[in-house]
């Protein structure tokens, strides 16, 4: 038998191979009420036999659309899951390569960053809401289905650059000098202690 993940309404390719290694590509549109988190970032856990599940998922813009605040702006990347259930254990390995679209920390002009991302994480069944280590996924008692979704989000986000200058990196880079200079201009508008949203409210402007 083989494994299946669910495709979305944009016509997402999940390619899953099963413990018969058996190959299976989904192309189905599916109606607009399909959210992406009731479609390919599902994995039914019911039934699942012992022993180990490979998934591959592509995900690009739609996916960072409905998250407010991200620093990714969108991309696109090709993510491969390793699930390995045991009787009493599953463990899920991710491993993630694209590229992101974000934003000059200093001048806010767009560009893309190579995303390449492993980690290893473990599923348990219990109360979501308790404290536990950041590499273990909670589902509560009884449920079957495991979105995953915003763990794939969180770790496309940790694996971002700390710093995002790329000028200060690649030669060809020319940061934005209007938006500079506007930005400079503003900032000795603004004492720095009241700063706040003040800048990007009168950048919007």
């Amino acid at each position: 038998g083989f494994s299946a993940a669910i495709p979305s309404a944009n016509s997402f390719f999940a390619y899953i191979v099963g413990n018969n290694f058996e190959f299976l590509i989904l192309n189905i549109s599916l109606p607009s009420f399909f959210t992406m988190a009731e479609s390919q970032f599902i994995i039914r856990l019911n039934g699942l036999p012992v022993g180990n599940h490979q998934y591959e998922f592509e995900i690009n813009d739609s996916f960072f659309e409905t998250r407010d605040y991200s620093e990714v702006h969108g991309g696109k990347f090709y993510i491969k899951l390793e699930l390995l259930k045991q009787n009493s254990l599953i463990q899920l390995n991710f491993t993630i390569d694209g590229m992101a679209d974000v934003a000059c920390d200093r001048c806010t002009k767009p560009y893309q960053v190579e995303i390449a991302a492993y980690e290893e994480m473990f599923l348990k069944f219990g109360n979501p809401d308790e404290e536990h280590p950041e590499n273990v996924l909670v589902l509560p008692h009884g449920e079957n289905d495991l979105d995953i979704s915003q763990p794939l989000y969180e770790l496309i986000s940790l694996a971002l650059p700390l710093r995002k200058v790329p000028c200060e990196e690649d030669e060809t880079f020319e940061c934005d000098e209007a938006t500079l200079k506007k930005l400079n201009d503003i900032s000795t508008d603004f004492p720095e202690q009241n700063s706040g949203n003040s800048i990007w409210d009168k950048l919007k402007d």
